[in-house]
Order: C-alpha cells, then structure tokens, then sequence
C-alpha cells in the first residue's frame, strides 16, 4: 500500500468514528478481562449487589459474592473459591474438575455441581440454604439455623451443629454427624444405615469422629 492510499484509508476511519461518535471509539479499544478466553484468574472481580457470571478456564480461581448478589461461577480450571454472603444466590458449576470450595453464610443460597467429579466442600452458616451434587469425597459443614442437602455417590460426609437440618444421600461409604438440636437425615441406596452413636449415621461403616466436619458458628 502507497502513502496516498494508506493516508485515504486514515481519514476514512477518522471520519467513521466521529461520526459514530466517542461511545464507538471506546468500544473499539477496550476489551474485559472475560474476552480473553474468558478466565478471571486468579481472582474475579468482586460481584456485590448485582448479576455476575464468571468462568475460570485455567488454573485456581476466586470469587466474592455480597449484598444480594446473584452469582455463577463456571470452574473449569484447576480449582474454584466461592464466597457468598449477605443473602447473595450463588452457584458453582464444577463438572470438569471438581475441587470446589463454597464458603456460604448471611441467609444465602448456594448450589454446587460436582455431579462429574469430586472433592468439593461447603461451609454452610448463618441461616443460609445449601446443596450440593457430587460423585465422590465431598463433605460439607453446617451451622446455625442453615439447610443442607447433599446427593453424592461414595465417600461423603457432613456435619450438623446447631438447630439447622441437614439430608445426605449417596450410594456408600458415607456419613452424617449431628450435633445440637439440628435434624439429620441419612439415606443409602447401595448400603445398610449404621447407628454408630454420639449423633454418626453411616452408610455401610462408621468413621472415625474426628471424620465429621463442622462449620464455625457464624459471628
């Protein structure tokens, strides 16, 4: 190309942004972080009091859900943090890989997918309303007057303090603890429920106590 046709062409594009005007300008030149491959790695911008969807492509990534927030986080990398709290609706997606933790507190909602892989945790407290869905060794601790629920194929297990209820159902190898005043309820599919005392159900075995886990009473 000459210099006469490349100076043509200069204030053709000159022309066509003014008239456009500065709103096409800015589109032009600026791209969010969720247009390259669409990974916020390591940490998501934090979501508080609005609608946010997030993927994590690679590697371990990090979101912080508040104020009412309505999160997604979709962890298709290595690992995935998600904090939800002040009556925020949160949701983790983590088929891929699994390796979810959701920390869940504050009268919130959260949901976790690990129905394609494993070792996912909750942490649920402060009247929150928990799920998850996992295939193995998850587990889960909840506190307060929070809800929990878990459906998992083999080596699950979560913890009830306080006056909240919990539900675990899973094919085997799998446990409930309750403590407190809160309501547990354990049904196995593949395996006979064991009474194994101090508030232990299982399903097939007892585990050790120091197995159940609990989550730390909300401030």
């Amino acid at each position: 190309m000459n210099a006469k046709h490349a100076n043509a062409l200069h204030r053709r594009l000159v022309a066509l942004l003014l008239l456009l005007g500065p709103g096409a300008l800015f589109a032009t030149f600026s791209c969010s972080s969720d247009d390259d491959g669409g990974s916020c790695e390591p940490d998501c911008a934090p979501c508080v009091g609005e609608t946010c969807e997030e993927i994590c492509v690679e590697g371990t990534c990090n979101l912080d859900c508040s104020d009412g927030a309505d999160c997604s986080l979709d962890c298709q990398g290595d690992a995935c943090t998600l904090d939800c709290q002040g009556k925020s609706d949160c949701s983790a997606d983590c088929e891929v890989g699994g390796d979810c933790d959701v920390s869940c507190e504050g009268q919130s909602t959260c949901a976790v997918d690990c129905s394609a892989g494993g070792d996912c945790d909750l942490d649920c407290a402060g009247g929150s309303d928990c799920s998850v869905t996992c295939l193995e060794d998850c587990g889960g601790g909840c506190s307060g007057n929070s809800n929990c629920s878990m459906q998992c194929g083999t080596g699950c297990g979560i913890g009830c303090t306080g006056n909240g209820t919990c539900s675990l159902s899973c094919k085997s190898d799998c446990f409930v603890c309750c403590q407190g005043s809160g309501q547990c309820e354990l049904t196995c599919t593949e395996a006979e429920v064991i009474d194994c005392g101090n508030g232990i159900k299982a399903c097939g075995a007892c585990p050790s106590p120091d197995a159940c886990e609990f989550s730390a009473p909300a401030d």
